[in-house]
């Protein structure tokens, strides 16, 4: 028997599970009015500077928050110790999110219930953060896929912990190629198998699921000049038979990370100034994102949490070198973090209006027809 979410539990002010906001995007909900569809991206973050650029960004808005963390990043927040990161993280949000004048969700993702460290993050994870993923798709030790039955088992132990608490749970069904980062990478890809699916989400109870559908981790999504087609055919034969098992399911896009043109100019200006060799260059123009269209699509058919990594990360990298390259003798860190940051909050809000997540707890402080996220402005 699959645990119910506990929908009563209370958060710290301003503190929402991530499936109590994101199901209101399936449902088209902006304030009390019912709409499209839209997602929320689930914005991966490293630094606490990227923490203060979404919250800006969400606050910007009127948007819902979330916040994601990998291991890794849990690990960098608390030097080397994923345990006393998330204890840093959990502090740090619920300061700032007391403050906020929209509710935000923070989510652990990619943790995993097989190996000894991965159920002792993720079992922190549930006292510190709003939502988990319990990812047990990949033996990364054999480089397989698990088995249904294992991915079963330690999803559902997962569920069973978390769902009671309020703590909303996101599982993967299939392995998505590619690397995020060391913690984050599998060499292997395996789609979604429909019937597996089936079984998968009556017996783990999850509300949330990563299906593998062909997106990828990482700067390199596929070759260079070439959109990366997207399996939608099967997306939309998982999304029939989650709805109707339970039409609060939510469907996660994994690796939708997109890349902005004017990013990758902005960046190969700037090294070609500061004499960067040109096979630095040459990795800038092979790096290829998801394709917008294909994840817009899935977006209006239920896709209702869009994970960013790779596109905020670049634009850092670009406004970083772009900075340098224009100022290199200024010796003040300042200097530099504020346009880096800047940078970063124009990416989160350019993805956050392409997601139609606006307006939905108070009207945008900006003009979101007019705006324009460049660089070189």
């Amino acid at each position: 028997m699959a645990t119910i979410l506990n929908k009563t539990n209370q958060f710290p002010e301003n503190m929402k599970c991530a499936h109590e906001l994101i199901i209101k995007a399936k449902n088209g909900e902006k304030g009390n009015s019912k709409g499209d569809t839209y997602a929320l991206p689930a914005f991966n973050v490293t630094t606490y500077q990227g923490i203060e650029a979404a919250i800006e960004a969400f606050e910007t808005l009127g948007s819902s928050g979330l916040i994601a963390f990998s291991n890794s990043a849990c690990k960098h927040f608390g030097k080397g110790d994923a345990l006393e990161g998330l204890e840093y993280i959990h502090e740090h949000v619920k300061f700032r999110a007391s403050k906020s004048s929209v509710p935000i969700a923070t989510h652990l993702d990619h943790g995993d219930n097989i190996g000894e460290h991965g159920r002792k993050v993720i079992r922190k994870a549930i006292e510190t953060l709003t939502s988990v993923m319990a990812d047990n798709s990949t033996d990364h030790a054999n480089k397989c896929a698990t088995s249904l039955d294992v991915n079963i088992e330690a999803t559902k132990e997962v569920v069973d912990l978390a769902h009671p608490k309020g703590i909303s749970v996101e599982g993967e069904l299939g392995v998505l190629a590619g690397e995020e980062d060391e913690d984050t990478k599998s060499e292997i890809s395996t789609y979604t198998d429909p019937e597996e699916l089936k079984r998968f989400l009556h017996e783990t109870g999850v509300l949330m699921l990563a299906p593998t559908i062909g997106t990828m981790h990482g700067p390199n999504k596929g070759k260079p000049g070439h959109k990366v087609k997207l399996n939608l055919e099967l997306a939309h034969d998982c999304l029939e038979i989650a709805n109707s098992i339970n039409p609060d399911i939510i469907f996660v896009a994994h690796g939708a990370s997109t890349l902005y043109q004017n990013v990758v100019d902005h960046a190969l200006t700037s090294m070609k100034g500061l004499g960067i060799n040109e096979k630095e260059i040459e990795t800038w123009k092979n790096f290829v994102g998801t394709d917008w269209e294909q994840i817009k699509g899935l977006i209006q058919n239920g896709f209702c949490k869009i994970n960013t990594d790779t596109e905020n990360r670049q634009t850092y990298l670009s406004a970083l070198l772009g900075a340098v390259n224009s100022n290199a003798s200024k010796v003040d860190i300042r200097y530099y973090e504020k346009i880096t940051y800047k940078a970063l909050v124009d990416s989160y809000i350019q993805k956050l209006i392409m997601a139609g997540n606006y307006g939905v707890w108070h009207e945008p402080k900006i003009d979101v027809k007019n705006f324009k996220f460049d660089l070189t402005l």
